[in-house]
């Protein structure tokens, strides 16, 4: 019996290898996709869905106030954490089903088990040696032990077991430069954990222009989560009533007692591959790729979180990567492009952003001009209590060439599809505010930042 041989096989099934093998099918290849797990991967069960599950209820609830204002009583409020993982956890096995479903349609082969590279062109998996003609990398990331003393103590926790916990702590100190520890603080408070959140960076989205950090923090803030910045965990240890952890802040150590310390650090899923067999460092962060999402090695290319430092962790970083790497597979020339990938933080209020920030654009060389909008002074911003919102645009002065677009405030991930476009597109100052986008709505606020930009603007004083 003749042995099929792949034009790809994609390792793992998570936001980048899904797509990954969908496109490569959709090209005309025989395909096949390893997973040893749950389809969808870390994003859809551990990640970002379930999350974006949490901070779907934890918006509800931050928006009770405003419900006040205009004259609605929802009192008293009840939150049963239980019927909100159930609900959760139905819609997470309900979207594995539609991706296996997905994977059939497009007469993809699913393989369950864990698969290693053998050489070139070649699989293991559960004892099968597969042949292949490509070969795309998409195992992720996975949790590293925090490194500060008592990180193995029980009580130290990441996100995965904060999910499976049939109760929340009351007490809990949140650690590290994880965007997501923000968006996990904010669920927790609201549903009455009291929380900590620390950094040992001097503000929390340190990358990000200054607006949009400082406009977050203050809002968080007043809404009643603790925020430490400039601090380091030097010791933690465990006595009966909870986990003592010594803090450092400003030269001065501080003394805190919580039921739990969440620490966040994801690495590059390098090992058990067997990736020295192909002549790829299995001991680096990650493995580092091309445009066109290739590796060093001809036919072996990588996606997602195992192509790519912790900060740039996105699912639709992964998806769009595995879009790119099956083109080029199947014969196309397709480049990543780096600009349009948004970053963002489904917070209330939310945070995206795209392209460069003020800092960036200048040190690139660019002679840049800036503009932005409050949304407490668009009208639906007004009516919804945007006082904290802010859109900026950083553009170049010379063309007008928009560079970045930078979004704080209700909507704000939504809106980002629209910064991804005009930077995907080269728009410019002047395009966008030709646009004309409907009103009532925050989106006019990114055409009234552009308008501050060229210094008319319209509705701003």
């Amino acid at each position: 019996m003749t042995q099929v041989v792949y034009d790809v096989i994609v390792l793992g099934g998570g936001a980048g290898g899904v797509p990954a093998a969908i496109r490569a099918a959709q090209l005309g290849g025989r395909v096949a996709i390893i997973e040893h797990n749950n389809l969808g991967g870390l994003c859809m069960n551990q990640g970002c869905v379930p999350f974006g599950h949490m901070m779907a209820a934890s918006k509800i609830l931050g928006s009770l106030s405003l419900g006040k204002e205009m004259g609605l009583d929802f009192s008293p409020v009840s939150k049963d954490y239980t019927t909100l993982i159930k609900r959760q956890n139905e819609l997470i096995a309900f979207m594995r089903q539609g991706v296996a479903g997905v994977l059939k349609k497009n007469n993809v082969d699913l393989i369950e088990g864990r698969g290693r590279v053998t050489g070139k062109g070649r699989i293991e998996v559960n004892g099968e040696a597969l042949q292949c003609k490509n070969i795309i990398l998409a195992s992720g990331a996975g949790w590293l032990k925090p490194d500060f003393p008592g990180a193995d103590l029980k009580g130290v926790i990441n996100s995965d077991d904060l999910l499976n916990m049939p109760k929340l702590p009351g007490k809990i100190l949140l650690s590290g430069k994880s965007p997501w520890l923000i968006e996990i603080a904010q669920f927790l408070h609201q549903f009455d954990s009291e929380v900590i959140l620390t950094t040992e960076e001097k503000n929390i989205l340190p990358n990000e222009n200054k607006t949009i950090r400082t406009r977050l923090s203050k809002t968080l803030k007043d809404q009643g989560v603790k925020i430490l910045t400039n601090v380091e965990i030097t010791r933690l240890t465990k006595k009966k009533d909870g986990l003592h952890a010594v803090l450092v802040r400003k030269g001065k150590e501080e003394r805190i007692v919580v039921d739990r310390v969440i620490a966040l650090r994801r690495g590059a899923s390098l090992t058990d591959l067997s990736l020295d067999a192909i002549g790829l460092n299995e001991k680096g962060k990650f493995i580092q790729v091309d445009d066109h999402m290739a590796t060093s090695v001809e036919g072996i290319y990588a996606i997602g979180d195992i192509a790519g430092p912790e900060q740039r962790h996105y699912s639709h970083l992964a998806s769009t990567g595995g879009i790119i790497a099956a083109e080029n597979v199947m014969g196309m020339d397709t480049l990543f492009d780096h600009r349009t990938i948004a970053r963002v933080l489904f917070t209330q209020p939310q945070v995206a952003c795209v392209g460069l920030t003020n800092k960036d654009a200048k040190r690139a060389g660019y002679d840049v001009i800036t503009g932005s909008a409050p949304l407490s002074m668009n009208p639906f911003g007004m009516l919804i209590s945007q006082n904290n919102g802010m859109v900026e645009i950083v553009a170049e002065q010379k063309y007008g060439e928009i560079l970045g677009i930078h979004i704080i405030g209700e909507g704000a991930c939504e809106m980002a599809g629209q910064a991804v476009l005009a930077i995907q597109m080269e728009a410019t100052l002047e395009e966008l505010t030709r646009a004309a986008f409907p009103h009532p709505t925050l989106s006019e606020s990114l055409v009234e930042a552009a308008r501050e930009c060229l210094g008319r603007p319209i509705f701003l004083p």
